[in-house]
């Protein structure tokens, strides 16, 4: 886990607890907690109500069109950083997974 916490882009979000760039240098000692973290989310089929959050930003697909109309916007999603990983733990496990088969 440490390995995909400290390979991800150093972005923080605004539903961050802390910012990346800390919890990043602080990784060794944080480790054993947001391991229990993820392996208990990944026991119950769910994540903590604190990581189902995200911030949607519409954008326009091209500058050049009318802002005016919403069809043209797509959203987009900031979410928190754990989240993130927790995300990326699990499709890393699920690739694992499907190639032993």
């Amino acid at each position: 886990m440490r390995r995909v916490i400290l390979s991800m882009p150093t972005k923080s979000c605004t539903l961050d607890p802390i910012p990346t760039f800390l919890l990043k240098e602080s990784a060794d000692v944080l480790l054993p907690y947001l391991t229990a973290m993820i392996n208990t989310s990944l026991r119950e089929g769910h994540l903590p109500a604190s990581q189902k959050h995200a911030i949607l930003t519409p954008l326009l697909k091209k500058p050049c069109l009318d802002a005016g109309d919403l069809k043209i916007y797509c959203p987009v999603s900031n979410l928190a950083f754990m989240s993130k990983v927790t995300e990326r733990i699990v499709v890393e496990k699920l690739v694992s997974h499907l190639q032993e088969e």
